[in-house]
């Protein structure tokens, strides 16, 4: 671990613990200079693993994403059913054997589904963690990074199943980024511009499919922070279901 990751972890765990999110099991951060992507944790016996991407080192979103991959780490070690391994797995069977989801990309975009639902309850951490400390600034970076997550322009490859799964999944990323923006109360000038981003997407894809896009947006907004682990579980069927249906809509 270099030296600005190890300041940087040290900021963020005490960060968190003054926002009342203390993390009192190890956390080993490491960098894999290789990852085309910003970052993911991991479990490895009673230690949690962070692994950030090389260009992650110079960003000035560290903070933001050690803060975002902690609060996994803290839904973890308070078991919210969110993050309940044997609830996702079981989740992950169930759709993947009723639907026949043989094909790699299938599973890897419904694990995806799930995934942005994580997400969300990891970042109701992270935006209370990361609002307290230059709070306006920090919503107003977070706003520019999931501006840029939204997608515009519909997958048109030809090969017509996987575009339909492709499609859904970029349906399903723009609902994370505008809703994740609505829920923790982005700059309105930043949500604007999201919905008409998002906007031109519904509009270059089936209006069947598109007309589905409030409910996810809907879903998204709406999770409350207290559910049992039954009731996460229906929620996540019913999401899954309308998942499925805009994939063969789309």
């Amino acid at each position: 671990m270099t030296e600005n990751v190890e300041e940087a972890l040290r900021n963020v765990l005490s960060m968190m613990e003054q926002a009342g999110f203390r993390i009192d099991q190890d956390v080993k951060v490491i960098v894999d200079k290789n990852l085309p992507f910003m970052g993911y944790t991991s479990r490895q016996w009673q230690r949690h693993v962070i692994v950030v991407s090389g260009f992650a080192l110079d960003s000035p979103m560290l903070e933001g994403l050690l803060t975002h991959e902690l609060s996994h780490v803290y839904r973890n070690i308070t078991h919210h059913p969110s993050h309940s391994d044997p609830l996702i797995t079981g989740l992950m069977r169930v759709f993947i054997d009723g639907h026949k989801l043989d094909r790699d990309y299938e599973q890897e975009i419904l694990h995806q589904a799930i995934n942005h639902i994580q997400d969300l309850y990891a970042d109701d951490i992270a935006f209370r963690v990361l609002a307290g400390h230059d709070g306006t600034t920090r919503l107003q970076q977070l706003g520019d990074f999931f501006l840029g997550w939204i997608k515009e322009e519909p997958a048109t490859t030809g090969a017509r199943r996987r575009d339909q799964w492709v499609n859904a999944s970029m349906l399903l990323n723009n609902s994370f980024a505008v809703s994740n923006m609505e829920r923790h109360k982005i700059t309105e000038r930043q949500i604007e511009e999201a919905r008409l981003s998002n906007d031109r997407f519904l509009n270059r894809i089936k209006s069947s499919a598109a007309m589905r896009f409030s409910y996810f947006n809907r879903f998204m907004v709406g999770l409350e922070e207290d559910v049992s682990e039954a009731g996460f579980r229906e929620q996540m069927k019913e999401y899954l279901r309308n998942f499925l249906n805009v994939v063969d809509s789309i």
